[in-house]
Parts: C-alpha cells; structure tokens; sequence
C-alpha cells in the first residue's frame, strides 16, 4: 500500500515516529502483559515541546486517560510527553482509575523534570482492571532511561494488544525554501475496530509549525477519511485516541490554510493517517483478506458512507469473503438494508476491474477467474448506484475461525 506514496513526499526506509526529528521514545516490560519479552509501557518525548491535537472515542464509556486528555488538549497546553500503556484499559474503572491516570502523569513529569500539565498519557487493553501502579511506576523509571532518538519501533511493539504486527511509518519532503518536513507515527488496533474510532491508539509527530486550531481542524478531516473508514467488526471501543504533535523544528511555519505549505503538509499527514488505518484492517483479528469497499454515484457522500459500512459490516459477506466465495447476494442484501436511496434495477458492482453485477443481476463469471481474483491478499469492490454525486471509501476484512477464537477467550 505504502508504495501509492503521495507527489514530492518520500518514505523514509523502517521509518517510524522517532525519525521526526526533535522526538524520542523509550519502552520497557513492566508486567502489564505475561510475556517478559513484550513491551507494555513507552514514553513519547520531545523536550522542547510541541503544539498537539487529537480526535477522541465517541463512547459514552470513555476510559480515564481519554477523559484526562480532552481535559488538557482543550486548554491548549504545550505537549512534552505521552505515556502510554498495553495490557489494562483504565476504562469503567471509576475515581480510582482517574486518580491513578493523574498519578502515572505525576510520576512522568518527576522522571522527566517537567510539568504534569505538558503530558498525555494512553491506555489500552482489559477493560474494568484497575492499573497496578507499582509496575506503571517502575515501567516510567525504565522508559524514561531508555528515551533514544531511534526508539520509535520499540514504542510500536509497546502500544500492541491482539496486534501482530507493529505499525508504523515515516515520510519527508523537502521544500522549495530547502527546509525538509517530517511526518512520523505509529498505531496500534486489531479487533474491535468501527467509527468512532476504533480500539486504536495512533500517535502522529511532525516537525511543522502550526496553529492549534488549524491542526485540529486538518485531524478531523484527515481522520474522517482514514481512522473513522475502517471497520474489522462494527465495534467501538472506549479508549479510542489520535494524538498528533508539532514540535516546529523544521523551521516551517504554517500560518492558514492558504499557505502552499499547508497543502503539502495536509496531503502529508493525511497519507500518514491513512497508511496507519489501512495497517490495522491488514492486521485485523484472524482477517485473511484486505478489502477496499467504494461506493460511487450514490445520493449524497453521507448515503455512500453509510452503505459502504452496511456491506463492509455484514458477517455474512465477511465470512463469504473468508471462505473465498463470490456470493454478491450478501452485498445486494446489505445494501437493500441501508436505508440508502438507490434503483436496485440500476445497480453495478464489480469485484476488482471484473463486472460482477450488472443492472442489479448477477453475470456468470468463470470460476477460474474468481478462484485467482482469491487468492490476492487484497480485493476491491465497487458499488456503482448511479444515483447521484456521493462517493465514499471504506477499509474493512474478512471475518475467520480465529476471530471467534481471539474473542472467545480474550481474558484466558
């Protein structure tokens, strides 16, 4: 995926959030998960501090480090510092999983010599446990004498829960001026991944300058088309977060959104964005297959995006699609269930560049052809409604045995 890199920007090679320059990272084992050879505890650093933005979980059951951060980004506090654990949620965990939020962010700022008003902190994992601070505390002592300028990687093993694999990514580009901008991240999510968000903690670092309410603004429309276009099982987490840090050590400042290097840097971030979203679904629980769902023509673009979610959250397509069987009846069906405004008579949809449904009937594909398109890691569909001018995109995966088998004894 990462080889569609956007004009003028490079990806910088095993790239990561630490090679934005001005950012450090440390991480270490503290006890949160069994295995003494994964990391569940990191620091993100940048010393000199960074204008910061995020997009927070929907839920109503929102985790007390969700509720902390809000709290901090809405007085617009200069950021330093992100602790984030795995392995323990501290969500619906009451007065004392605030208290302890506010005491890993206490114990951060003695270890670091800053103030606890310069620092985020992340959670992920079990929800309902409480946080055992005598292992958070001595996970912040060892991350802290760990912060190194290529510890990027080891932050992206940190922040994994079911995930499989790090996800992480880095791109550059230098300008007209000379000046080189960098945009860096990493991301964690498996399962329980639907708008909005998703089970997913992403920590976004660039070296721009910019305006506070500029940056929240390019988030929210970045994360509309990435994060909040992605769905492994339709199910919306409580600890949801995308933190995004400008730390202005490029030298570029970006005044408004007429600036030139404001539409470089948009583009930038949003390709980042999306390259993280499109790691999660690729790493979704038990998923086999990568799939890429357009819906075009469609009444409006909010019409779209709703029957886009409606095919890419029915279990029976996404078992169809793990069990490699073209059964576009399921996507007919979800489709007529969406409450979108279409003429089934007018419907196409087609299974990467092959027409598999036209004029809301079936063709007769050979199935040697089908059987092939299968054996791609990633499939395409497109539903054309020719009903309008809406469009929308959305990622999601197929649904196998080892979902159910993740899910069911998650707690084991």
């Amino acid at each position: 995926m990462e080889d569609n890199i956007i004009k003028g920007w490079e990806l910088i090679e095993n790239g990561s959030i630490t090679s934005v320059p001005g950012f450090l990272a440390g991480s270490s084992h503290c006890g949160l998960k069994s295995s003494k050879k994964k990391f569940d505890i990191c620091i993100l650093y940048s010393p000199d501090g960074c204008i910061c933005g995020g997009v927070f979980t929907k839920n109503k059951f929102k985790a007390a480090p969700v509720v902390i951060d809000q709290e901090i980004l809405n007085k617009g506090n200069i950021i330093k510092a992100v602790v984030v654990n795995s392995g323990v949620a501290n969500a619906c965990t009451g007065k004392e999983g605030m208290e302890n939020a506010l005491l890993t962010i206490k114990l951060a700022g003695q270890r670091l010599g800053i103030g606890r008003e310069n620092i985020l902190v992340a959670s992920t994992g079990v929800i309902g446990a409480q946080l055992p601070m005598d292992k958070i505390k001595k996970g912040i002592v060892e991350s802290a004498a760990k912060l190194d300028f290529n510890g990027g990687s080891e932050a992206a093993s940190a922040i994994m829960t079911t995930d499989k694999v790090e996800k992480e990514i880095a791109i550059s580009r230098i300008l007209h001026s000379g000046n080189k901008i960098n945009i860096g991240g990493i991301a964690k999510g498996s399962g329980m991944i639907e708008p909005d968000m998703a089970t997913m903690l992403a920590f976004i670092a660039t070296d721009v300058s910019i305006e506070k309410k500029l940056l929240d603004k390019t988030i929210k429309n970045a994360n509309k088309y990435s994060f909040n276009s992605i769905t492994v099982d339709g199910c919306q987490s409580t600890n949801d977060m995308v933190i995004v840090m400008a730390n202005g050590k490029s030298g570029i400042k970006i005044e408004d959104e007429n600036d030139k290097n404001y539409r470089i840097f948009s583009k930038g971030l949003f390709f980042v964005m999306e390259e993280l979203a499109k790691k999660i679904v690729m790493d979704g629980e038990g998923a086999t297959k990568f799939i890429e769902i357009i819906v075009e023509r469609a009444l409006s673009n909010s019409q779209a995006k709703k029957a886009a979610f409606k095919i890419a959250n029915s279990n029976l397509f996404k078992t169809a699609i793990f069990g490699r069987d073209l059964n576009w009846g399921r996507i007919v069906a979800a489709l007529g269930s969406s409450g979108c405004d279409f003429y089934p008579e007018k419907l196409d949809i087609y299974l990467n560049d092959i027409k598999i449904v036209y004029k809301g009937i079936g063709l007769d594909i050979e199935k040697s052809i089908i059987k092939n398109i299968f054996k791609e890691r990633e499939l395409y569909f497109r539903v054309d409604l020719k009903n309008g001018r809406g469009h929308s995109k959305v990622w999601s995966s197929d649904l196998s045995f080892d979902y159910i088998k993740i899910n069911a004894m998650y707690h084991n």
